[in-house]
């Protein structure tokens, strides 16, 4: 698995209402491949009154999220996502989605172990965290996982797993100040 890609994906709201998307392929050591992001999008009053609530989760899904993902020249193996918002993008591209987090419990003996928590959501062992990381699939893909445990754990030996996710969060940080 040495030319194994995971691509982190996350949307960032600024503090006046614009919204700029990210998106950071990784190789398997954690070292970019390739980045996209989004130009600043400003959702109008109308918007705002018509979508209600659901305008972010339409902003991130269905806009900015699909937008970065059909432009990429390095398909992912696997993206993380920070939420579940972003599964309904499942049926169009071709990769799993996964929702990573600390597991918050004891650490696992050995590195690959993992326990079951649901047929979508497994605590699993890396050697790049001292605790499990808690691996979320939408239950629609829940076959998917032992795919996703495989990557993991492989490229859990040479990386931290959720710290490439901060590294993008950043940058859209960054951006958002340089556009102001």
């Amino acid at each position: 698995m040495a030319d194994t890609r995971i691509g982190y994906i996350d949307i960032h709201r600024s503090g006046r209402g614009e919204y700029m998307g990210g998106l950071l392929i990784t190789d398997r050591l954690g070292i970019p491949i390739e980045f996209r992001h989004t130009e600043p999008v400003s959702p109008t009053k109308v918007q705002q009154v018509l979508y209600g609530k659901a305008l972010e989760r339409f902003l991130k899904s269905e806009t900015l999220a699909k937008c970065l993902l059909n432009d990429l020249e390095n398909k992912p193996d696997l993206l993380v996502v920070p939420d579940a918002e972003y599964y309904s993008l499942t049926k169009q591209f071709h990769f799993p989605f996964v929702q990573l987090t600390k597991a918050a419990r004891e650490p696992l003996a050995q590195h690959g172990d993992f326990v079951e928590v649901s047929e979508a959501e497994i605590n699993l062992q890396v050697l790049s965290l001292r605790e499990p990381l808690r691996v979320r699939v939408d239950r629609k893909n829940a076959a998917s996982m032992a795919a996703v445990k495989t990557i993991l754990v492989d490229v859990g030996r040479t990386m931290d797993m959720l710290e490439p996710l901060a590294r993008v969060q950043e940058a859209l940080r960054a951006l958002i100040l340089e556009n102001q």
